[in-house]
């Protein structure tokens, strides 16, 4: 049964204060307890969309951009930085755990900066995705494929530098983590109804997994593999859905489709590649969660489970999205979605304790 609105501002404030209080105890646990996946990593390097982009865009030719407020209202410093969200997202928290600094955006380092970094980059570009031709229609932004071309161009001229040995170089590169989160716009630029599901999710994991292997071969051994998210549980879908606010389920089993491929490619590039492992996030299912019991209607959470922070007053428009005259709502942290494609701070952080303290979001492969 849902909660009288004059009681949730009251049990939101709980619920906020329960989940600083986790924070607290998490950093104080890990102190106690084997780190996920090994730990001990050198660098985090990002491949990924606009879930974690950290301000690639900010660089480029494009509509999509989150270089203005109201976006960066709870990061440090309380500036927008090119992050699709209020605060930090799930690489920062990445980053966070394994006691690395958060990684710079790749397009906005110079030259110099980019020889004396050895603790990570990030690649990510919002709006792009596996497919060269994903996002294009917005404007200019970095596919899987540059990403990755970027990474080796990182190497060549920069990463030769520091590590002055091949031996040197290649420990370097083991002792990384390489987080990939990426492939959703591909659905939602280049996929429609004429094409067979099976067929799209088989060529794009090709593609993806291409691209791992090539990750593989410039010496990279340690994957965080992020899934696709529900797309059928957005807000720019919640709010065009009969009855308003429940999940389209075509749109869920589409990814689910692309979702099983790839955990079962994983397990057998497990195989197949020596000395390599995946850690496998299935972060549908977390944003899932996050709705409740059931993804066919709205949730009684104590968070506002289907309209976004930004803009406040949302039409539920395609192309409806946060800009530079969006007045946000109040409290980010009671909103699971920022904007109506991206979470807020606050459920990313959940998304943190579900991987790396409760551990079932994330697994080893």
């Amino acid at each position: 049964m849902e909660l009288p609105s004059s009681l949730k501002p009251f049990f939101l404030l709980l619920f906020v204060s329960y989940l600083l209080n986790v924070s607290t105890i998490i950093s104080q646990s890990l102190k106690q307890e084997d780190v996920l996946f090994g730990g001990k990593f050198q660098a985090l390097y990002v491949i990924g969309d606009s879930l974690v982009d950290s301000g690639n865009n900010n660089y480029l030719p494009t509509k999509v951009k989150s270089n203005f407020a109201p976006y960066g209202s709870d990061f440090e410093g309380g500036k927008p930085t090119g992050r699709f969200s209020n605060g930090k997202t799930i690489a920062d928290y990445i980053a966070i755990y394994y006691g690395l600094p958060l990684a710079p955006a790749y397009m906005g380092l110079s030259e110099g900066q980019k020889n004396n970094i050895s603790t990570g980059i990030n690649y990510a570009s919002a709006s792009c995705g596996v497919f060269p031709a994903t996002g294009k229609q917005l404007g200019e932004c970095l596919s899987m494929d540059v990403q990755v071309n970027y990474f080796k161009e990182t190497i060549d001229k920069n990463l030769k530098k520091r590590f002055k040995t091949k031996p040197e170089l290649s420990k370097h590169l083991a002792k990384s983590l390489f987080m990939i989160a990426i492939g959703i716009n591909d659905y939602v630029f280049l996929y429609n109804k004429t094409i067979d599901p099976n067929e799209f999710a088989d060529k794009l994991l090709h593609e993806y997994m291409t691209q791992i292997q090539r990750l593989q071969r410039l010496g990279a051994r340690k994957f965080f593999i992020n899934n696709l998210k529900p797309l059928g549980c957005y807000p720019n879908t919640l709010a065009r859905n009969v009855p308003s606010g429940s999940c389209n389920e075509g749109a869920n089993l589409l990814i689910s489709i692309f979702n099983t491929k790839l955990r079962k490619a994983l397990a057998h590039f497990k195989e197949k590649l020596a000395y390599t492992s995946f850690l496998y996030s299935d972060y549908f299912k977390f944003m899932l969660g996050l709705r409740g019991p059931s993804s066919n209607q709205a949730s009684s959470n104590l968070m506002d489970t289907t309209s976004p922070c930004c803009p406040s007053v949302y039409d539920g428009g395609q192309y409806t999205s946060c800009t530079p005259d969006s007045i946000a709502c109040k409290v980010p942290d009671s909103h699971i979605f920022f904007d109506p494609f991206h979470p807020t701070q606050m459920a990313n952080f959940m998304y943190a304790i579900g991987c790396f303290q409760e551990r079932r979001v994330c697994k080893v492969v």
